[in-house]
Order: structure tokens, then sequence, then C-alpha cells
């Protein structure tokens, strides 16, 4: 590939633009020194890639741009272009020519351009190695450059012969591969720290996963029967409770008839033992009244007998006498009667204000008798339902009936176990204000059985096999570890609005299981409400469940489990505390209830009391009233017996007698008519007695009927709790634990199993879950990603292998190439170096040799040279010029062995005697037919060979300028430098 043109504008001295063109041969620029004419080599250098500022003979790469002249000012831009015929295609363009330019801006740096387009130095670079004009290549040749060729070791000569043989751009390549190589090192040590880091992260991550994975089977087998059992279970439960709420609202309806007939016939006997108050009042009114007429009828027969002696003393004379007499008598009874009238009418007053006063008092008694009845009946129902819970609690303990099949056996055999230590919700006590917050924790654990050591779980659980005794989860102590929050992520909540403490603090337990304790509850923390706990969450990065007082929960990973508070009534937490504080109240009850029966019977005889006072007013009454009627008629019989002696004289003694007969027959009527009247009452009296005899048997039958029906009430209402329990424990679960409501079930699950067989299942599926322990459900996901990233790496690495493995096996081939290219060139070159050596020295030999031939890839290459009559081995003992032409000739057969396109030679001629110029130049020409060279001398020997000639001169000061010379005109200049020489 030749090179046809230069230009240049504002690069060094080349402030005026210049164009050089080339037509091939030999072409020799001359001039004076300072003329610039090596800024030629410089610019061809500067525009195929050279970096070094140094080389270009500069400090900085701003150097190569124009600096300016008195006359002409500095430059900001320089610009060099090389065109290069390519007819040939020796590069892997397709243009026949290739223009390759480099500009510079001051501050700004370099631009590259390939026929005009925009490229890269990297480009350049490799076309000038594939065409052989790179600027390490042979192509551009110093007198220094000779220098270094005699004077080089024999491992910095290799370079020439790696330029000549055409391995630089390998060598590149392969410091490239290498650098890649060692790149891929990098990333395959990398990627394999990665990869074992990986796999000691999978490796646990998998038994987790695994772990994991079959937790989540189990569960949501677990979910699947379990959710149709309670479907079942609570559509069962309901019907039941159903029947049992029939038949207690049948029970209370009966009970409310009972008390009703109760009521009813207590109204009766009250009404019965009025009427009967009233009857025996009656009765002793008339009692009273026939004795007050028995009194009459005797008083009127002892009249009739008095009138029978009167009239003996009218027929005898003494009469009239005696009228005097019996006048005053008379009067004097008169004044008596209304005396005693008045003290009867006042007594009568008083009596008739203390029954009224009576009667309000009884009302006011049966009134508050009422109410304590009432009150009492309130009461005795809180007292049955108490007293029902009570039972149902200590038959839950008893019996173990709310206890897992497994865990009721062993409770039940616990004496077969020496190192049984008890229940979980034994051993450990938990304050009422903290009972919702541990049962949710703990939750089924509480029936876990705390044993010795692993030989009585191992023990327990054969027993349990060999008896088909269910399924249980033991603890044993000389196992379990206990459990903790991190120091540093206590401290950091301790003090932290909400926080209350560790859940392992908030219960009591024996010395003995403090382990136990801290195994369960040593890593929950319990706060005031959600609140806090999402708060507390954030802080310890989600790492620790936490749980409200409530029973909101928040577990490790952050899931939020919450809502309406809902009793777990089937927790086995607190029942001897439920039971105690249920027994306390009853004492409170009976000691109230006895209160108010006392109170109640007080009443009844204040009551009965009242009554007896009052019949005895009403007897007064009635014999007050009596007597005071007597005394009214005997002080009418004293006022008309009066009148009767004063207003006119007895005309007829008869008349009285007769009057008096007639009074004895009136009382004697009125005296049957009532004592017929008091048979009547006697007998109705008898007819009400037995009324309230039988009524009163009657009452008691029912009130017998009705302590019975109690009794069986309430032994439906602990069935009826013991349902409703269960079937709120179910519908807890349900609610609780899957989210679910009993209508979604019913739709969408069915109990394909026997219920019992599905009870078994799920016992054994829940121990067996519980035995699989704590979980990381995220570490299935958390594999897949590393997985992942896993595979992905692991390819990485594979590929990274592979890629290592074919830059390999390209750096072995490149190194036997490069190594082929060598052993050839040495070859080559050898036959021409003789050949030329002998043409320059005129005889003698020279040979070049590897120093290493088991290394050729890192040998040197030296250079035996025996000019005639000498036998000299080490080349620095020859003289310069010597050592220039032994360069020379080595140079030459090297161009020979392998022709460049381009050589460009500045000034190699420059340490030759005229005779050695003579023959370089002549020799020069020998190679020009394969390779174009660019001659940059001042030795006449060379000017005088050369196909074409270009002069440097600097016509303004500092600005060079190139013209075409003739060979006279050249002569002529090589006589100037040397007068300037000398």
């Amino acid at each position: 590939m030749k090179l046809v043109k230069i230009e240049a504008h504002g690069f060094k001295s080349f402030a005026d633009p210049i164009t050089l063109r080339f037509d091939g041969g030999v072409s020799g620029i001359i001039g004076p020194n300072g003329s610039g004419k090596s800024n030629i080599n410089d610019a061809i250098k500067w525009v195929l890639g050279e970096q070094s500022s140094r080389e270009l003979r500069g400090d900085n790469m701003d150097d190569v741009i124009f600096a300016g002249s008195k006359i002409i000012p500095a430059m900001d831009k320089a610009y060099v272009t090389l065109t290069f015929d390519n007819r040939e295609h020796l590069s892997k363009f397709e243009e026949d020519y290739i223009s390759i330019t480099r500009k510079i801006t001051r501050n700004k740096g370099s631009e590259y351009f390939i026929n005009g387009e925009p490229s890269r130095q990297k480009d350049i670079k490799m076309i000038a190695m594939e065409t052989g004009i790179g600027k390490s290549s042979l192509a551009i040749i110093s007198q220094g450059t000779v220098a270094e060729i005699a004077e080089a070791t024999d491992e910095q000569r290799r370079g020439i012969f790696e330029e000549a043989a055409g391995v630089s751009k390998y060598k590149l390549k392969k410091a490239e591969t290498e650098r890649k190589l060692e790149k891929t090192s990098q990333s395959l040590s990398q990627v394999k720290t990665i990869i074992n880091e990986l796999e000691r992260q999978i490796n646990p991550l998998k038994k987790q996963a695994e772990k994991a994975q079959l937790f989540l089977e189990k569960t949501e087998q677990l979910k699947n029967v379990e959710i149709a059992l309670l479907g079942r279970d609570i559509t069962v439960g309901t019907e039941k409770l159903n029947v049992l709420t029939e038949k207690l609202r049948g029970v209370d309806e009966t009970k409310a008839d009972y008390r009703k007939r109760i009521d009813e016939y207590n109204k009766k006997c009250s009404k019965l033992s009025i009427d009967i108050s009233d009857l025996r009042r009656s009765i002793n009114e008339k009692n009273g009244k026939i004795t007050a007429l028995r009194e009459s009828y005797n008083a009127l027969s002892i009249a009739v007998e008095k009138e029978k002696q009167r009239k003996e003393l009218i027929a005898s004379g003494q009469l009239r006498s005696n009228n005097s007499e019996r006048l005053s008598a008379l009067k004097d009874l008169i004044e008596t009667s209304k005396h005693q009238l008045k003290t009867y009418e006042e007594q009568l007053s008083e009596l008739i204000a203390k029954r009224d006063e009576f009667e309000k008092l009884n009302e006011t008694l049966r009134e508050e008798k009422r109410r304590i009845e009432l009150d009492k009946n309130e009461k005795n129902k809180k007292k049955i339902e108490i007293e029902t819970n009570i039972r149902i609690l200590k038959q839950q303990k008893e019996t173990h009936s709310n206890l897992f099949k497994g865990t009721k056996t062993i409770l039940d055999n616990q004496r077969l176990f020496k190192g049984y230590k008890g229940l979980v919700a034994d051993l450990i006590e938990v304050n009422s204000e903290f009972h919702t917050a541990i049962d949710t924790v703990l939750n089924n654990a509480t029936q876990y059985v705390v044993v010795r050591d692993s030989e009585t779980a191992v023990e327990a659980v054969n027993f349990l096999k060999k008896n088909r005794g269910g399924r249980a989860t033991f603890i044993p102590m000389s196992s379990i570890q206990a459990k903790s929050v991190r120091d540093d992520h206590l401290l950091a909540i301790q003090g932290y609005p909400g926080f209350i403490g560790i859940a392992s603090d908030l219960v009591k337990y024996a010395p003995e299981f403090k382990l136990l304790a801290k195994f369960l509850l040593g890593n929950i923390i319990v706060v005031e409400d959600v609140e806090s706990a999402n708060k507390i969450s954030e802080i310890i990065d989600k790492k620790y469940m936490i749980v409200t007082k409530d029973g909101d929960t928040i577990r490790v990973g952050g899931v939020v489990v919450g809502g309406e508070k809902i009793n777990n009534t089937n927790s086995l937490l607190g029942i001897d505390e439920q039971i105690l504080k249920l027994e306390n109240l009853l004492p409170q009850i009976n000691e109230y209830l006895d209160a108010k029966e006392n109170l109640s019977y007080d009443i009844s005889n204040k009551i009965e009391q009242l009554f007896r006072n009052k019949n005895e007013i009403d007897k007064r009454l009635v014999s007050i009233s009596e007597a005071k009627k007597n005394i009214e008629r005997q002080n009418i019989e004293y006022s008309n017996e009066l009148k009767n002696l004063t207003t006119e004289e007895i005309k007829f003694n008869d008349h009285v007698s007769d009057v008096n007969v007639v009074d004895i027959e009136v009382v004697k009527y009125k005296l049957d008519e009532i004592e017929s009247s008091l048979k009547v009452d006697y007998a109705l009296l008898e007819r009400y007695e037995s009324d309230f005899s039988r009524y009163t048997s009657e009452k008691s039958e029912l009130e017998s009927l009705l302590t019975d029906l109690i009794q069986d009430y309430s032994d439906d209402s602990t069935k009826f709790e013991l349902t409703k329990r269960s079937l709120e424990n179910d519908k807890f679960r349900l609610t609780n634990y899957y989210n679910l409501t009993h209508e979604y079930v019913l739709a969408n699950y069915v109990l394909e199993i026997d219920p019992e067989k599905a009870r078994e299942f799920v016992d054994k599926t829940r121990e067996e879950i519980e035995k699989i322990g704590n979980v990381n459900i995220e570490s299935i996901e958390q594999l897949n990603i590393i997985q992942d990233r896993y595979d992905l790496i692991k390819k990485n690495n594979d590929e990274l292998e592979e890629a290592k493995e074919t830059i390999i096996a390209t750096i072995a081939e490149m190194d036997k190439l490069i190594i082929t290219r060598l052993l050839n060139i040495v070859h080559d070159v050898n036959k021409e170096f003789d050949e030329i050596f002998r043409t320059m020295f005129g005889g003698g030999s020279a040979k070049i040799y590897f120093t290493d031939k088991n290394d050729i890839l890192n040998s040197g290459i030296g250079i035996e040279a025996q000019p005639p009559g000498k036998n000299i081995k080490n080349l620095k003992l020859f003289s310069g010029g010597e050592k220039s032409l032994i360069a020379i000739s080595l140079l030459f057969g090297i161009l020979k062995a392998r022709p460049l396109p381009l050589c460009i030679l500045d000034e190699v001629d420059g340490a030759l005697d005229e005779a050695n110029v003579v023959r370089f130049a002549e020799y020069l020409q020998s190679l020009k037919n394969k390779t174009q060279f660019l001659v940059i001398t001042h030795r006449h020997g060379s000017m005088s060979r050369m196909d074409n000639l270009f002069g440097a001169t600097m016509q303004k000061r500092g600005v060079t300028t190139f013209f075409s010379v003739e060979l006279a005109q050249a002569k002529t200049m090589v006589d100037d430098v040397k007068v300037e020489q000398q």
C-alpha cells in the first residue's frame, strides 16, 4: 500500500498548508538543519497514532500545533492527512484510496478520520498494523533506530523481527486476549466467590424451604379437612344448639307457667287468707252480736219480770212514790250513759285509726315482700348460671373434655410416666390482664405435655401408638433451649410508647420451669395496642412476634392478624382461676339471698303480727260497737221511760208489759237469724280453709316440679353452654385462623371421610405440623430468587469457563502462529542478511539466531557478524560506522525477506562514510520495486540516487515550505549543508 500524498496544516512548522505527492520508488527529502524536514517523519508518526509527546519532541500534545512566530500568530488547530493507494486492497477497506486524518484543537484533544468519516485511534492503528506502516514497525526508521538495533539486547532486538514477521497485530491481539483472559479469570474468581456464597446460602435455605414446603403441604391438607370438619361440626353444633335452645325455651315457658300458676295460687291463698280473715272477723262480729242479743234478751226478760212486779206495785198503790225515785235514778243513768258513749266513741275512733294504719303498713310490707321475691328470683337465676359455669369448668377439668385425644390419654395415665411434669397450662400462671395475649400466643401449646427428657417423650409416644390413644406434643425439658430478643433490639424498644415487656416476664412459674417459659415465650413481645405493635415491628425489622393485650398479632415477617376480639372458650389457661373467681361469687350471692330471705321472713312475721293485731282491733271494734249500741239502746229506753214518767201517768199497766214482750220476740228473732247466718259463715270458713289447704298443697307440688325443672334446666344449660362453647371455639378457629364464613365453607368444602377419622387426621396432622417446628415461609421465595440467581451465575460461570478455554485456545493458536512466523522470518532474513552483509562489507559473514531455541516465544535474537579480516563477537566492539552498516544490512535483509509497502528512513545514513553511503543508496534502488522509500537525508551519495527529491526551506522564519528539487540543485543544497556544518 503506497503513500501517494501528505497534506498538513498547522502541524509544527507547517503554518502554511503543504501537500507532497509521491509516485513511488525512492523519494528524498532534503534541506538544511532546522528547515523542518524531519517534521514530515513526526507528522506521519503522529497521524498513525503516536501518543507520546516526547517521541514528537514536545512537552505535551498541544506542542504539535504551530506556536507562532514574529510575523505569524499561533494557531489553535492542526491536521495531517495521509493518502494511501489501496488498489491492491491490503486493508479491509474496499476503496482504492484511503485517507487517514488526525486533527487536534488546542486544549481539546485529537480527532481521527478515515476517508473523512470520524473514526477511532484503534481503527487507524489496525490499518497501520495490517499494512505494515505502523509507528512501531520497520516502516519508520531513524538514525537512532539503527543505533538501537546494533546496541540493543537480544530481547530488545526481537521486537524488530516481530514487526517484520507481522506478528505485532497478533501480539496486540494476544495482549488484548490475555487482558480478556485476566478479566475473565477475575470475573470467574468473582463468580466463583458468588457461587460459593450462594451455595453456602442455598444449602441451609433448601432445608428451610423443604421444611416450609412440608409445612405448607401439611397445613393445606389440615386446612382442607379441618375446614370441612369445622363446617360440619358447626352445622351439627348449631342444630344441637337449636334443639337445646328450643328445649330450654320450652322449659322456660313451663317454668314461667309454673311460676304463673304458683303466683295465681299465692294470689288465691292470699285472697282466701283475707277472705278467711274477713269471715272470721264476721263470725267474731256475729258472735258479739249474739252475745249482745243474748244480753238484751236476758235484760228484756228481767224487764218483763220487773213489769210484772210493777203491776203488782201499782195494784198495791206504791207506784207513785217509786216513780219519783225512778225518775231521779233514770236521770242519773242517762247522764252516766252519755259519758260512757263518749268514751266508746273515742275508743272506736282510735281503733279505726289504728286499723287504717295497719292496713297501709300491711300493703307496704306486702309490696316490699314482692320486690324481695323478684330480687331473689333474679339472684337465683344468676346463682344457677354461675353454678352451671362452675360445673362446666369442673367437668372440663375433671373429664378433660376440651383436650386433644392424645393429651387427654396422657393426662389420664400420667402415673405411668415418671418423667411427667404436667401440661403447659398447669405449669404457668397468667395474670388476667394478659390472659388474652398469652392465650393467643400459646393457643394449642397450652395442651403440650411437659416431660423430663426425650426418653419419657418417646415412652409416651409409644404408649399412645400401642393404645390408639391419639397424638400429643411433648416438650422434653432436657432438650429445649431458651429463646430471647437480641439485646440491641430490646434496648431499641424499651421505653417505647406502648411497649409492656417480654411475654416470659409477664407469667409466673416455679423456678424449675423458667426454661420452659423462656422457650415458649422468651422471644414474644407484648404491647398495648396494634398501633404500638406496628411501630415496634418496624424498629426490630419484623424479626419477632408481637402480641397486643387484645390478642392482635404481628408475626415474624410482618403478617398482621387481628380484628374483633373473640374469646377462646376452649382455652386451658386460667380454668382454676375462673372456677375460684366464680366460687367466690357464690358466698356473696348466698349471703345476699339469706339476707333477703331473713328480711322476707321478718316481713312475713310483721304481716302476720299485723294480721293478729288487726283481728284483735276488729274484735274490740265489734265489742265496743255492740256495747255502744247497747248503751245507746238503754239510753233510749231510759229516756223513754223518763218521758213517760214526766208527761203522763201510766194509764195502762199492761202496755209496757206488752212492749217488753214484743222486744223479746224481736231480739229472739234477730238472735235466731244471726245464729243461722253464723252457721253459713262457719260452713263457708270450712270451705275456704279447705280450699286454702288444697291450694297450698297444689302450690307445694308445683314448687317441687319447678325445683326439678330448674335442675333439668341447669343440666340442659350445662349441655347448652358446652355445646355453645364448642361451637364458638369452632367458629373462632374458622374465623380467626382461616378467615372464612360458615356459609362459604358449606358452599365450597365437603367432608369426604367419616367425621371421627377426619378428627383423628386433623389431630395427627396438627401434631406433625407442630413437630416441624418454626418455619420460614419466605425461604421458599428466597430460595427461588437465590436459585434463579445461582442458575444465572452458574450459567455465566460456565460461559466464562468456556470463554476462558476459548481464549486459552486462541492464545495457544496465536502463540503457535507467532512462533511459526518468527521461525520463518529468522530463517528468511538469515539468508538475505548474510548476502547483504557480504555486499556491504565486501565479504565476511553474518547471521541471526534465537538465543533460546527451547522458548522461541520469549527468546531473544542475537547477531553474529564477521567483516573480512575480523573476528569480533561482541557488536559493541565495532565502530559506529560498522555498527550502523551491520544494522542497515540487517534492516535491508528484513525488508528483502518481508517487503513493506512503505519505509521512511530518517537520516539513517548519517553515521556512514561516503563509500558506504553509496552502497546504502544503491541497495535502496534494488528494493524499490517492492517497497516505497521516503528518505530524509543530507548526504550527497544518497541524494544522487533518489528518484524524486523534495527540498525543505524556511523562506518565512519558523514556517517550512517544500518544493521539488533537481539533482543539480540538490548538490548545491548539499554543499550549503556542508558549509553550515563546517
